[in-house]
């Protein structure tokens, strides 16, 4: 990172959000909590695919009818939709991981602007930064939708970055390396946030 002044917008899911509530809803309901990666990551590819061939995404749409497939055969049918309920309320509702709220306070407080950049709806964010108290360190919540395609495809980067406007150091910070691929092919500064504590790939 550069002590000069900087832009740096955040991915959401898992880079701010803790989904590990997500693993134990699975569970709850009587599957896998393993389940839980399998099924965000079908989410992911299947956002992928609908806009690489010129389709419409919808985040939570896709992510409810993913969670039912999976479900399916893990639930009784008559308990499937309440279920699904349980799986996606602990997904929109999933905490903020515990370095947030210090972390963006510290970046805001030495003067970078700040944003969110999502493939889903900035209802989320929004939620997530309240409860870290720390809404107030962002100067713009952003989705893609209605703008380009879903990350990582360049557009959504460049289209961001023109909607932002300015001529600081321009950064995609993301704990997914295919988000910090797709910002790097764009052009942009990225900071990878490993959580895992695996190596990049």
């Amino acid at each position: 990172m550069t002590r000069q002044q900087a832009t740096i917008v955040f991915d959401v899911n898992e880079t701010l959000s803790d989904l590990s509530p997500v693993a134990a809803s699975f569970e709850h309901v009587g599957a896998s909590r393993e389940l839980a990666t399998t099924w965000f990551a079908s989410v992911l590819r299947d956002g992928f695919a609908l806009t690489t061939s010129g389709g419409d995404a919808s985040f939570p749409d896709i992510a409810s009818n993913n969670a039912r497939d999976l479900l399916s055969t893990w639930v009784v049918p008559r308990d499937l939709d309440e279920s699904v309920n349980t799986v996606m309320t602990a997904f929109t509702h999933a905490p903020p991981h515990p370095d947030v709220a210090d972390g963006l306070q510290a970046l805001h407080a030495a003067g970078h602007r700040l944003f969110t950049l999502s493939n889903g709806p900035t209802t989320t964010a929004e939620r997530l930064l309240d409860e870290a108290g720390a809404r107030e360190t962002m100067e713009g919540l952003l989705t893609v939708v209605g703008h380009s395609p879903w990350k990582p495809a360049r557009s959504a980067y460049t289209d961001a970055r023109g909607r932002i406007g300015g001529s600081d150091p321009f950064y995609l910070a993301a704990v997914h390396p295919w988000d910090i691929h797709g910002a790097a092919n764009a052009g942009l500064s990225t900071i990878w946030i490993n959580r895992s504590g695996r190596d990049y790939p």
